[in-house]
């Protein structure tokens, strides 16, 4: 399965055309998921967390109720490892 990252000027793909891997440890990675029935704390983290990706992803498309789990970013954007912290 090729995956690509969905992120705004980023071409990373994890196969090329004639679906040959093109490099091992490629690491892509799905948005967060918003989770409301844990508490106020974790639902307003994991809320914002969600948030924060879909602006640094900076695709107008993207809404936060309505992320399909085929949409990945990839792990050097630079960005994906900080906001797992949040």
């Amino acid at each position: 399965m090729v995956r690509s990252c969905c992120a705004v000027r980023c071409n990373v793909r994890s196969h090329d055309r004639q679906e040959n891997k093109l490099k091992k440890g490629l690491s892509f990675h799905s948005f967060p998921t918003w989770k409301q029935h844990e508490g106020a704390h974790v639902s307003d983290v994991t809320k914002r967390r969600r948030l924060a990706w879909i602006a640094a992803v900076r695709r107008a498309d993207i809404q936060f109720s309505s992320i399909s789990k085929y949409l990945l970013v990839y792990e050097n954007t630079g960005w994906a490892i900080y906001m797992d912290t949040l």
